[in-house]
């Protein structure tokens, strides 16, 4: 059946799971019903046909090459955090930070800071940031929502628009092969340099997280959860499910061992390396390294080969083989700590890595659900809908805040930035290009529109992967983010709509939105009583 017979009904599915992921705050359950009811529409409205196709989504997502890489990424990382809870690294080096991290601020600005730093890959940022700062966090009384909030407004915002990662590589893909079919003569990696500053929403969302960090201006459900974690303690509300419930306290160091910082930094290190390695490798990196040194005459024309060499790896880069081979090393390292340094059992290290596979169980059938769903919205035609209908009403001047909205309201729905971006590229682009929308602020909508719902939709696998990492209940997270999300989407939207219509320095809109959007947040946090006592979740009830 063609996609665009479903129309309005292609929503259905992903809505339904997401309001009642919310409202009952069972995030399998709800996952499973908006698949099922999607997967029931495609069969004709036959439940039990219905039922039977929901499974064949599952098990197809699951055996996904690139998935079934990222299970078993998240299975490894797992093992990897027990081991080092074991090894008493992860400790050692949070009780050094706390030495020199004396307030709530620095240990926020630290985590923000950290997750940008990390700027290659979202993934890695997110697993690194969180796991050596979350005790730190802890110490100072700092929510959990606050912390999975900082993760995930800084790790994907930052490698998207960052020119060496592993995002760069699929992006410029996209925008080369509209190009190649428009026969627009340009290069490809420049226009997604000139794209950056149109990335409203990317942007705000980092100027936002350092706003709110360095203000201590919380609004919604963060002020009600960060007044708890302060005033009683509470880091999770209760009754609270943190998606990763292993803590270090669950894993008893044994009493011979000293613990060491390095038992932490060395399979981080070799983890980071390995990943920056690999994306180099499986890109084409040693062929490409070498014709780049052969050309290159002098010290500096060297050294400026090598870094456009890595560059242009990273644009064929295998970013599943890189980072199931860098968490596999990592694996390997802390467990030869642990046997040949620490003197630790092989029955206590066993036990470790399997409380580690507990700690990314649920994580783990999340993920599985909400790849699902997002097939199942993809199958019912959601992306062809949403702009069928926002084609009706688009002007060269109106272009960029329709493409920036659809890619929201797409992205949010299916729960993936990529998969956004492939739906919207063959459609945005050739339109922006027909109706006369500079090109580079067209794909600057599309990829930063496509952010948003990583950041805010319950079934992004970015959003699953910071509510893991700070060891938040995930709707918790959810909840408390989607404001913040909102807020910087209402201005992204307002940049667009300046910037089509005026003609006006991109420069000046950015500081425009900045303004704006440090004085709403002011506003919120300070006069709108309201905001503490709402939760997302209650407006649907």
């Amino acid at each position: 059946m063609a996609s665009e017979t479903y129309g309005i009904i292609s929503l259905f599915p992903a809505l339904l799971a997401i309001i009642l992921t919310l409202v009952s705050r069972q995030a399998l359950l709800s996952l499973f019903a908006g698949i099922w009811i999607g997967a029931t529409i495609l069969v004709g409205w036959n439940p039990v046909a219905g039922a039977a196709r929901s499974l064949e989504f599952v098990v197809t997502n699951v055996t996904a090459t690139f998935n079934v890489k990222l299970l078993l990424f998240t299975f490894l990382i797992g093992a990897m955090l027990g081991m080092i809870f074991l090894s008493g690294g992860m400790k050692s080096v949070a009780d050094a930070i706390v030495k020199r991290v004396k307030t709530s601020r620095q240990a926020q600005l630290g985590t923000s800071v950290l997750g940008m730093l990390i700027f290659f890959d979202s993934y890695a940022s997110t697993m690194i940031s969180g796991s050596v700062m979350r005790p730190v966090t802890d110490r100072f009384d700092v929510s959990r929502e606050k912390l999975a909030y900082i993760l995930d407004s800084t790790t994907a915002p930052t490698a998207s628009i960052a020119v060496v990662s592993t995002w760069l590589g699929f992006e410029v893909g996209l925008i080369q092969q509209q190009f190649n079919a428009l026969g627009v003569q340009r290069n490809a990696f420049l226009v997604f340099i000139e794209s950056i500053p149109f990335r409203f929403y990317s942007l705000f969302a980092l100027v936002l997280v350092f706003t709110v960090v360095l203000s201590d201006w919380n609004f919604g459900p963060m002020e009600k959860a960060e007044r708890r974690a302060r005033n009683e303690g509470k880091l999770l509300r209760d009754d609270a499910n943190p998606l990763m419930e292993t803590q270090a306290g669950d894993i008893e160091t044994p009493d011979h061992v000293d613990p060491r910082w390095w038992y932490f930094a060395s399979p981080i290190v070799v983890l980071v390396a390995v990943t920056l390695f690999g994306l180099w490798f499986t890109g084409g990196g040693v062929a490409k390294t070498t014709q780049a040194l052969a050309g290159a005459g002098g010290m500096f024309d060297s050294i400026d080969a090598l870094f456009g060499s890595y560059a242009d790896a990273l644009k064929n880069a295998n970013t599943a083989n890189a980072i199931l081979w860098a968490s596999f090393a990592g694996c390997a390292t802390i467990l030869a700590i642990l046997v040949a340094h620490a003197r630790i059992e092989l029955d206590d290290v066993s036990d470790s890595i399997f409380e580690g596979f507990k700690m990314v169980m649920f994580p783990i059938a999340i993920l599985s659900l909400a790849w699902s769903i997002g097939s199942v919205s993809e199958a019912l035609g959601v992306g062809p809908y949403v702009v069928s209908v926002s084609k009706g009403i688009i002007t060269a001047e109106l272009l960029p805040a329709v493409v920036f909205l659809s890619a929201a309201v797409i992205s949010f729905c299916i729960g993936t930035s990529w998969g956004t971006m492939g739906i919207l590229f063959p459609v945005a682009v050739p339109l922006a290009h027909t109706i006369g929308t500079p090109l580079a602020m067209a794909i600057g909508a599309i990829l930063t529109g496509s952010l948003f719902g990583d950041h805010c939709s319950p079934i992004s696998d970015t959003t699953v992967l910071s509510s893991m990492f700070a060891a938040s209940d995930h709707v918790d997270h959810v909840n408390t983010q989607i404001p913040y999300a909102v807020l910087a989407a209402g201005v992204a939207t307002l940049a667009f709509l300046v910037s089509g219509y005026t003609g006006v320095s991109v420069g000046v809109v950015l500081t425009v939105g900045v303004g704006l959007l440090v004085g709403a947040t002011y506003v919120l946090s300070e006069h709108v009583g309201a905001t503490e006592q709402m939760n997302v979740a209650e407006a649907f009830e």
